[in-house]
């Protein structure tokens, strides 16, 4: 599989599809206006990011983003990675409609792996927006 990447700032806490992702320089102008420090964006590699790490952008990894931005997702599914045996595998997700009791969120994910198609439930933990 091809290294798949996405970006983010030093330091920070969220993954963006998207280096000019309009909230991350919106957020780095807030922090600059109340005297906070900022960090230059980098590029993350996906596989470089241990589970859990970082969580996705709200806007630029959100289906009306992708669609605008001319990226395949159908209605009720988002394109995604799924991590499965130490790799990332592209696939779609649907998000269950709220967290579950243990505070995260999960979904079903379709993907294909080693040329069979999987379909399971996976924690926000396995996911990543792409």
């Amino acid at each position: 599989m091809e290294s798949e990447q996405g970006w983010r700032t030093k330091g920070g806490r969220t993954y963006h599809s998207d280096p000019s992702c309009e909230w991350l320089h919106k957020d780095q102008g807030r922090l600059r206006l109340i005297g906070k420090a900022t960090h230059e964006v980098v590029e993350v590699r996906w596989a470089d990011v241990s589970p859990g790490q970082l969580q996705p952008c709200d806007h630029c990894c959100a289906p009306a983003w992708l669609e605008r931005h001319g990226r395949e997702h159908r209605a009720d599914e988002k394109p995604c990675l799924v991590m499965s045996d130490d790799e990332w595998w592209r696939g779609t997700l649907v998000w269950e409609p709220a967290r579950r009791a243990d505070g995260l969120w999960w979904a079903t994910v379709t993907y294909d792996k080693k040329g069979q198609r999987v379909t399971e439930v996976r924690s926000q933990h396995d996911i990543r927006a792409r």
